[in-house]
């Protein structure tokens, strides 16, 4: 069952593409500029029917020279002819050049656009798989080839074919019999180059795969830069590097190999001197004259150069095909997410209920186990478990980033899947622990999201979440660019931008994944106080192992491998669950010491 994927307004007006083949898919892109492409097909025929003119004129003073006596008029005439259509050449070609060119960079940004909207648009299932590395290869460097598979690829062999064909109509008015070797060269041609592009595409397609191992690589290990020298793997890691480019290399040296096996010329010197021998068997019976002797020899070299441009443009375009390939494969990837955009758009109340919610990031191997628990507009929720035991899943789900295997998950009574996506997590504030902060002013990063915010709301968002004051000591304050994932910050300070950012959204649900696990006990607290006051009536969720947090939630979901094993509040968790106590033992001795009652394990009811 397809999806509907996330879809913005297309800027350009464009129709949608074909994406059935890499082959249709390029067309279509081609197509959204119909009078463009046909107006450079003008200019390419023209080109080609003016410089076939010229060997029939040269055949044609030729002709008269060979008549005396010497018509001087007709040799002036002719010579004007030659300079004419030679200037009616270079100005088709530089035409044609130019709405190619054109229409080479349209395509590129269209098909980049539709590759990063797709992308954008998929599942957390779908870029689980991904590489980041592959990605960005196939958003660059995939994309990039198919400029030049249009230009100069697609131009080349237009000119190619029109420089063949355009030749053999003229060589077919001076005399048909001409055309023998001619047409039998061009079948010969086309049979030679229907395996040579086979064998071309089968490379070209592998070398596209190398080329992204390397991007793939080399990403990961300069984003883990510090794990690689911490680790002193520089050695190890350059010989993955080198393996690599090897690999690469000898995909370069097949292509090589096989452009070094183009025969094309080889059969267009063999059919020439056939062609010539014909041609001067046919002057001796007088079926032509000198002059069209010339006219064909001239034809005949026009011949030339389609064959030998092909070896060149027939390998960006097999190269282009396999670009191509390689982002439909990305495109054409269903998305797991629907994102209804005809579902429910409702302000969020707060009321939320998991219902045997059963999930794994791969279906065969279950993280979560049939989760149940109810929560009212308000409560604060506290999801309590030791590492890997499942809670930042919840939380994942309750975003609707993935969907449970089995079960249900409702906001306000309606299922999550009967949600607006956009609506739905437009409603919904993350904070997580290990903060993402993009390459721009702090100012820009805590208005994500927050379209109609003022200078005064952002201050405010930063007060809250005790940022103001650290970003009033930066060089340009606000407007301070922090770096790629806010290197420039410290893991507290990235923290409380996230913070500020939650807040300025004013979200319905708020989910603090051990957002505040970089800062102070101090600032901890004052930075609660201020989310609790901002979001009062508003349900909020916490991750966290700081027991001064915990103790605060109204409700608290003990998650244990994958299972709810317990939910209440803290004192009766404390008294009741053997799970809980285990977990605290070594933070909260007092309480163990100080319980009046006889501590029982006891299996918790859930709603």
């Amino acid at each position: 069952m397809g999806f509907t994927e996330f879809k913005t307004k297309n800027q350009y007006g464009l129709k949608k593409t074909n994406t059935s083949t890499p082959v249709r898919w390029i067309i279509s892109h081609i197509f959204h500029y119909k009078l463009i492409f046909s107006l450079s097909l003008v200019f390419q025929l023209s080109a080609s029917i003016f410089q076939s003119f010229v060997p029939l004129f040269i055949g044609a003073v030729a002709f008269v020279i060979t008549q005396p006596p010497v018509d001087i008029n007709q040799l002036l005439f002719f010579s004007v002819m030659i300079l004419i259509t030679g200037i009616g050449a270079g100005i088709s070609n530089i035409t044609k050049n130019i709405l190619t060119e054109f229409i080479s960079q349209r395509v590129e940004r269209d098909a980049r656009d539709e590759l990063y909207t797709s992308m954008i648009g998929k599942s957390m299932t779908f870029h689980d798989r991904q590489a980041i590395g592959d990605l960005m290869a196939r958003a660059a460097q995939d994309v990039r080839q198919l400029n030049m598979m249009l230009n100069p690829g697609l131009l080349l062999v237009l000119q190619s074919a029109l420089g063949i064909i355009i030749p053999l109509i003229f060589i077919s008015f001076i005399d048909v019999e001409l055309l023998l070797f001619p047409l039998l060269f061009v079948i010969s041609f086309l049979v030679f180059l229907r395996g040579y592009n086979k064998n071309l595409e089968k490379v070209a397609w592998k070398q596209r795969i190398a080329a992204s191992k390397i991007s793939s690589r080399l990403n990961e290990v300069i984003s883990g830069m510090y794990v690689v020298r911490g680790a002193s793997q520089q050695a190890q890691e350059k010989e993955i590097f080198d393996k690599n480019v090897n690999e690469f290399k000898g995909y370069a040296v097949q292509i090589g190999n096989i452009m070094a096996r183009y025969w094309a010329l080889l059969f267009l010197g063999v059919f020439t001197t056939l062609s010539l021998f014909h041609s001067v068997y046919l002057l001796d019976r007088q079926i032509i004259t000198i002059g069209e002797l010339i006219a064909f020899l001239g034809l005949l070299q026009l011949l030339r150069f389609p064959t030998f441009i092909n070896v060149f443009a027939i390998t960006i375009m097999s190269m282009g095909v396999a670009s191509a390939r390689r982002i439909l494969e990305l495109i054409n990837q269903e998305t797991l997410i629907d994102y209804n955009p005809s579902g429910i758009s409702n302000q969020i109340k707060g009321d939320i209920a998991f219902k045997n919610v059963s999930f794994g990031y791969k279906p065969e191997i279950p993280v979560l186990k049939e989760i149940s628990f109810d929560v009212n507009p308000g409560q604060t929720v506290a999801i309590v478990g030791m590492t890997g035991s499942g809670k930042t899943t919840i939380t994942k789900l309750l975003s609707r980033l993935y969907d449970p295997q089995t079960g249900y998950i409702s906001i306000d009574g309606y299922d999550l899947k009967d949600w607006n996506l956009e609506t739905l997590r437009s409603q919904i504030g993350l904070v997580e622990q290990d903060v993402f902060l993009f390459s721009k002013s702090i100012k820009d990063n805590i208005l994500l999201g927050s379209t109609t915010a003022s200078e005064e709301d952002i201050i405010n968002a930063a007060k809250l979440a005790k940022a103001h004051e650290f970003i009033q000591e930066l060089p340009d304050g606000y407007e301070t660019v922090i770096g790629e994932r806010g290197i420039t910050l410290s893991g507290g300070q990235r923290q409380r931008v996230a913070i500020a950012r939650a807040i300025l959204r004013n979200p319905a649900i708020l989910i603090l994944d051990d957002a505040t696990s970089s800062i102070d006990s101090q600032t901890e607290d004052e930075i609660n106080t201020a989310i609790k006051n901002v979001l009062q009536g508003r349900v909020s969720f916490l991750i966290t192992h700081r027991i001064a947090q915990i103790r605060r939630a109204d409700i608290i979901i003990l998650i244990d491998k994958g299972k709810l094993v317990g939910i209440g509040d803290h004192t009766s968790l404390l008294r009741e669950n053997i799970h809980y106590r285990s977990i605290f033992t070594t933070f909260d001795e007092f309480d163990l010491k100080t319980a009046v009652e006889p501590v029982i394990e006891t299996k918790t009811e859930v709603r």
